[in-house]
């Protein structure tokens, strides 16, 4: 695993988010979050939980798609982003202490954020914690050895790097090894490449980020 980072204490991260969101929104694009609501098979009337919620843009997305959705992130900027687009359920926590009860969503996604937390390991079994035991679960993870990275390194002889106060990057497996650790058997894995289809030509190892589906607990 390749670790950056600038910060070691969680008011320092919480500053370098609200930060971040004073200027603008950290997100991904809206066929991501479809993608993930449809793998962790979110139906209309359904709660999902959104860890490291941001400025609500998957939120709004499953608002859209007829669900409700809960949302958690650590900065008060991200979340008055996310109260301007009319989402009501935002709670103000840390992703290794979610101020949530045991087994309380069926539907728990954290869509690029793991990677971010002080301890990533113990985010992941918070996860598992609140996810019920008949739920499904999605994470999106960055790639340590992605193609456009890996290109950078050849051209400048740096690796990657998202300009976040904390970075992390692993391997499919590495990452896999880490969720299921946790609490989270992983049923299936997808490649994200940014919505470029001539990246899905390349090798999946090579892939963006990785979109994990599990369920708690281990294997059947």
């Amino acid at each position: 695993m390749i670790e950056r980072r600038t910060v070691t204490t969680l008011a320092e991260l919480r500053a370098a988010y609200d930060a971040l969101f004073t200027e603008f929104e950290l997100g991904e694009k809206v066929a991501l979050y479809r993608r993930a609501l449809r793998l962790v098979e979110a139906a209309a009337g359904e709660v999902i939980l959104d860890v490291g919620c941001g400025a609500g843009q998957l939120l709004a997305c499953a608002r859209d798609l007829g669900l409700r959705g809960v949302g958690v992130d650590i900065s008060l900027r991200a979340l008055a982003r996310a109260r301007a687009r009319g989402l009501p359920d935002l709670l103000l926590g840390q992703g290794e202490r979610l101020p949530l009860a045991d087994a309380s969503f069926r539907r728990v996604l954290c869509l690029g954020n793991l990677e971010h937390f002080l301890d990533p390991a113990a985010g992941a079994r918070e996860l598992a914690r609140v996810l019920a035991p008949d739920g499904l679960c999605a994470v999106l993870l960055p790639n340590a050895y992605y193609s456009g990275d890996l290109w950078r390194v050849i051209r400048t002889g740096r690796g990657p790097d998202h300009h976040q106060a904390i970075d992390r990057f692993a391997t499919c497996e590495e990452w896999r090894d880490l969720l299921e650790a946790a609490g989270l058997h992983v049923l299936r894995v997808e490649r994200w490449d940014k919505g470029k289809w001539w990246k899905r030509l390349l090798p999946f190892h090579l892939a963006y980020h990785f979109l994990f589906v599990a369920r708690r607990g281990g294997p059947a």
